[in-house]
């Protein structure tokens, strides 16, 4: 306690900051309290959301393979070469208490078998059927990314403001206490 001069101003300005620490800490604690909300509602759907993708990617996988078998891998890529395609992706930047998150919006859709860029004479089953399932696969991917990029990001933000709270709590507020403790003290032992 030696950089701490027992003064009542030095009392003053100690309290001063212990309020303003503990506002500080309380408003933490609501906007934790708030992304965690947040984060818990995002990972509700993400966790359906991904295990369908899981399992349409383990079908298409399954159509994948059982058509390299029998079709052949040139047959495979000259159909994947022919139902290529670009698609546009737009971000939206948010603010969710501060954390910026992105959404991004898609104009990806699952194509007929007509409109793959292949010829239905030209493929067999097989192949046609791996290649909806991937599409059906990709869009699924394109639907959960933006919730995982913003899960990512309130975790993260989630565990700085937590570190925030505790430092406050653990280490500030009591050293300011035990300043004011000191200070007290000391002007006591003035007055008497």
């Amino acid at each position: 306690m030696a950089e701490v001069s027992p003064t009542r101003s030095e009392l003053l300005t100690r309290k001063a900051q212990i309020r303003l620490a503990t506002q500080g800490a309380e408003l933490l604690r609501s906007k934790r309290e708030a992304l965690v909300r947040e984060f818990l509602k995002e990972l509700q759907a993400f966790a359906a959301a991904r295990r369908a993708m899981h399992q349409t990617l383990i079908k298409a996988i399954q159509c994948l393979m059982e058509a390299l078998a029998v079709d052949g891998p040139e047959a495979i890529a000259s159909a994947a070469f022919t139902s290529r395609r670009p698609f546009g992706l737009e971000v939206e930047p948010q603010n969710i208490w501060g954390t910026k998150v992105v959404d991004i919006k898609n104009n990806y859709a699952v194509r007929s078998a007509g409109k793959r860029g292949y010829t239905p004479f030209g493929v067999t089953g097989r192949i046609d059927e791996a290649s909806e399932r991937f599409e059906q696969a990709v869009a699924l991917i394109i639907e959960i990314a933006p919730t995982d990029l913003k899960l990512r990001a309130l975790a993260k933000d989630i565990r700085k403001t937590s570190r925030r709270v505790n430092a406050l709590e653990q280490r500030l507020l009591p050293n300011l206490n035990e300043q004011v403790k000191f200070i007290c003290n000391a002007l006591d032992q003035r007055e008497r």
